[in-house]
């Protein structure tokens, strides 16, 4: 293996080949995230299996990161760190770790978040026994770093058992709930993934969940109830920045429209059921900011004389009788997600939780 020079802005030098084929290369971009990055880098390192290289892509941060990754490439021999002489985004740095990469599986994570250990176990079992599977994926534990709040994500499971989803099957789950992909839990097969053109950037934020949606709809994919990462949020990360800014948040949204809507991928029902939960996300995330986001809500949000006077007062009473208004106004209007699977997720989840305890 070889790992380049971490002081230099030279062209990454030619690899030597390995002996033999690699099974998962893990890629995880990383800015400015020195403080964290070694306890993301010793969670992959300790899976088992273990990913056969760790592929960073420092993008041009301006911390000790550097420093940092040069001491864990000397404890971990299969990590590999690519250094870019300037900042091009997380999407970029991503689509580098994709085209450099050499396991035949690819995993994408990220800097500030901890693989909880199996997963790649679970998810090399699974995939394993459905060889058509873009990607098999599982759920993850939400860490919001602003509040201390933890949560379970997908709200929804797309299924109670591990199982292939075939493409008709996903296009079934999408109409109940399609935030079920987890990026941070995916293995993915990498020559599907490098079919598909890797990750827009025009999508910002939003580019690995449409990466991600669009195999699943050409492929089928593969889904285990599993925990298997913690993701932290917070204000300052780019999807939460991307989210509370309205007009950010609008192109993006009619960026995905319009690509979904000439993508023979995606069914033709999809793209207003997308819109309306885009809608309440963004909605959502306004209605927990403090103070509540206005200006998202208003110019996102809202719709309808009705939907408008409703916002603009839960703005106005603030607090959380605000909050509850604008949150139960949302939830009745775009009706994200079903109510009934959030109640069979919710009683099996508890029910595993007093099986294990």
């Amino acid at each position: 293996m070889t790992t380049r020079d971490l002081n230099s802005e030279a062209e990454i030098p030619r690899v030597v080949p390995s002996p033999r084929p690699l099974r998962l290369s893990a890629i995880i971009p990383n800015y400015n995230h020195g403080a964290v990055i070694g306890e993301a880098i010793r969670a992959l390192a300790a899976q088992v299996p273990a990913p056969d290289e760790i592929v960073v892509v420092d993008d041009a941060s301006r911390d000790d990161s550097l420093s940092v990754l040069a001491e864990l490439a000397a404890e971990f021999p299969t990590l590999r760190v690519i250094a870019l002489p300037a900042n091009g985004g997380a999407i970029a740095a991503l689509n580098r770790g994709l085209l450099e990469s050499r396991g035949t599986y690819v995993y994408f994570g990220a800097a500030d978040d901890v693989t909880c250990p199996g997963l790649f176990a679970a998810m090399f079992g699974i995939l394993a026994a459905h060889p058509q599977a873009a990607f098999a994926c599982c759920e993850g534990a939400v860490q919001d770093l602003d509040t201390g709040a933890t949560s379970l994500r997908p709200p929804v499971r797309p299924a109670y058992s591990a199982c292939f989803l075939s493409p008709a099957a996903v296009a079934e789950r999408f109409r109940r709930i399609d935030n079920w992909i987890l990026t941070g839990t995916a293995v993915v097969r990498r020559d599907m993934m490098t079919q598909n053109g890797g990750f827009d950037g025009t999508f910002g934020a939003f580019a690995d969940a449409y990466a991600m949606r669009r195999l699943a709809l050409l492929h089928g994919c593969c889904f285990a109830p599993h925990l298997g990462m913690v993701w932290r949020i917070n204000s300052q990360g780019l999807s939460r920045q991307q989210a509370g800014d309205p007009v950010v948040s609008l192109a993006t949204l009619e960026t995905a429209l319009a690509h979904m809507r000439a993508d023979p991928a995606f069914p033709a029902w999809y793209p207003a059921v997308f819109a309306r939960r885009w809608r309440f996300g963004v909605g959502r995330i306004a209605v927990a900011s403090e103070p509540m986001n206005a200006a998202i809500l208003m110019q996102v949000s809202a719709r309808g004389v009705v939907g408008r006077t409703v916002l603009r007062i839960a703005t106005t009473i603030g607090g959380r009788a605000g909050r509850l208004l604008a949150l139960g106004w949302l939830t009745l209007r775009e009706r994200p997600t079903s109510l009934t699977g959030l109640m069979k997720t919710f009683v099996s989840r508890r029910r595993a939780h007093r099986m294990i305890g």
